[in-house]
């Protein structure tokens, strides 16, 4: 069961006790990610998250390092789109030493000019390093596709230029901007006791000021197609193909999942099954979801050689018709059904699992969604469903086509549904 405690300035505090786990993950959530970048300051939420491991008033970035691996412990942070975490997985014996670390950079952390510009060059070196993946590369020109003149549509990392122009005093601001009492979650899962984490927290979250100033933004529903081809000399073409998704709060983000799961989402599914095991086209393809506050996208990623794009697109194509039709042939609704539910279950036997999810409910529902609740809501999704949201959401002029690798957009076999 989670526990749930609120302290007066705003900041929550949840916690789940796991029986029979000997650790312990607890995390420290913002609801500020790269959607909360200042336009002329893309990179923020991300660089941010770098400073903060970099030292605080009581010890180096050294000194976090040593004190964390001395507990044979784990110490992380992610930044996503809508929210930024900082997390750590210890021993339930540890937990007072590794809260006290966690907790500790993320509320005294020193943001030194001289560490910051260190640091840059470190992100210079991810954005790079990036762009010379192009299976991380297509997701980001994909986004910039779909979510056009928006910020979900901007990296995550930022640009070079960006990133080149942060300062001490840009940082602080966004920390006081959007780091506040109120988009702040600490979440702990695993063998703990619920009042002895409050009990932790309080005297240090409870003097955290109020803030004012987020850069929050709508983003627009997205009702025109584009395709957009990038040339690069590499060995394969990597491409993404998207039509509009569901957000969190979309009752339909159900049917999404089982749609989802049917199309790309595991190595039975309709595009592996044809794309790769029957025409040996790719090595990689499948489908993905990405759900925010206010939309989403439903995508179809693959790769292959630039002779097999045609042949590989014809079968998504053919694919994506029969989901309309309701066409599965061998594949059946019930056992996509387990499928998800046994993912779910077994996400449960994880700490870092737990705390991440307790958090996201609270952070998009202001409550617990129980995996009993989601398998219901997936239990309740019909064949019917699952067509009427094909038939919708996959026209050919919605459809957004990014590619990256040696290919002209001569060469694509449009219109995909002929």
């Amino acid at each position: 069961m989670i526990v749930s405690s609120v302290l007066p300035n705003g900041v929550r505090i949840l916690s789940e006790q796991m029986s029979g786990v000997r650790s312990v993950s607890l995390g420290v959530w913002v609801n500020a990610g790269s959607r909360n970048d200042p336009p002329q300051g893309r990179g923020t939420a991300h660089f941010t998250e770098h400073m903060l491991f970099k030292g605080t008033k009581r010890r180096s970035a050294m000194q976090i390092a040593k004190e964390i691996d001395a507990l044979g412990g784990h110490l992380n942070a992610q930044t996503a789109k809508e929210y930024t975490v900082y997390y750590t997985k210890v021993l339930d014996e540890h937990l007072l030493k590794a809260a006290d670390i966690l907790f500790d950079l993320f509320l005294e952390a020193r943001i030194d000019s001289e560490e910051l510009e260190k640091e840059k060059k470190v992100v210079l070196q991810e954005i790079r390093m990036t762009e010379d993946t192009p299976d991380d590369y297509i997701t980001d020109l994909f986004a910039e596709a779909f979510f056009q003149d928006t910020s979900l549509g901007a990296s995550i990392l930022g640009t070079l230029d960006h990133v080149a122009a942060f300062s001490r005093e840009s940082i602080c601001d966004f920390m006081n901007t959007s780091y506040a009492p109120e988009s702040t979650i600490v979440a702990g899962a695993g063998n703990l006791d619920h009042q002895a984490l409050v009990d932790l927290c309080a005297p240090l979250f409870g003097a955290l000021p109020a803030r004012q100033g987020r850069y929050d933004e709508q983003a627009p529903l997205r009702e025109n197609g584009l395709r957009k081809v990038y040339s690069r000399d590499i060995e394969q073409v990597h491409f993404t193909l998207g039509a509009r998704g569901s957000a969190m709060n979309d009752e339909r983000r159900w049917v999404y999942i089982v749609l989802n799961t049917i199309l790309g989402g595991s190595m039975s599914s309709m595009l592996f099954q044809e794309a790769r095991e029957e025409r040996g086209l790719v090595y990689s393809i499948y489908s993905y979801l990405n759900a925010y506050r206010d939309c989403g996208a439903l995508a179809v990623y693959a790769a292959c050689t630039p002779e097999n794009v045609t042949p590989t697109l014809e079968v998504v194509g053919a694919q994506l018709k029969r989901l309309k039709s309701g066409d599965l042939r061998d594949v059946r609704l019930e056992d996509i059904k387990a499928q998800i539910k046994g993912n779910l279950l077994l996400a449960r036997e994880s700490s870092v699992n737990r705390m991440s999810s307790m958090a996201k409910n609270e952070i998009y529902y202001g409550r617990e969604v129980g995996v009993e609740e989601v398998i219901e809501k997936i239990q309740a999704v019909g064949m019917d469903d699952v067509v009427a949201l094909a038939d919708e959401i996959f026209r050919e002029e919605r459809l957004i086509f990014v590619s990256l690798g040696r290919l002209s957009e001569d060469e694509l076999p449009w219109p995909l549904f002929s």
